[in-house]
């Protein structure tokens, strides 16, 4: 087994839930982190969910703030992040991880 630690996604978050990350097949990753960060001059919103279940709902970044959420979860293959955020291209995200194959 080759254990990768990597960023496995990064980008902006829409005002729509998209797919941020999926597990490969074969394949088993810790979630490690995930940084929100707010590059407006207004409080926005953000949600975060790991296979359909919520673990950061609404949750109110402050202006130019960012929110780091350590995390050590489990995602199997096929498994994936979604996200999305109160205002188009306000969020920018990062989740970074260990990729197990």
């Amino acid at each position: 087994m080759a254990d990768t630690l990597k960023r496995l996604a990064g980008g902006t978050l829409t005002n729509v839930s998209a797919t941020l990350y999926t597990v490969p097949s074969s394949t088993t990753t810790i979630i490690k982190e995930v940084v929100l960060c707010n590059k407006t001059a207004a409080a926005v919103t953000a949600t975060i969910a790991f296979n359909s279940v919520n673990v950061v709902y609404g949750k109110s970044i402050a202006a130019y703030d960012s929110l780091v959420i350590p995390f050590t979860s489990i995602a199997h293959a096929t498994n994936v992040i979604t996200g999305l955020a109160g205002s188009s291209s306000a969020i920018d995200y990062y989740i970074s991880g260990i990729e197990v194959v």
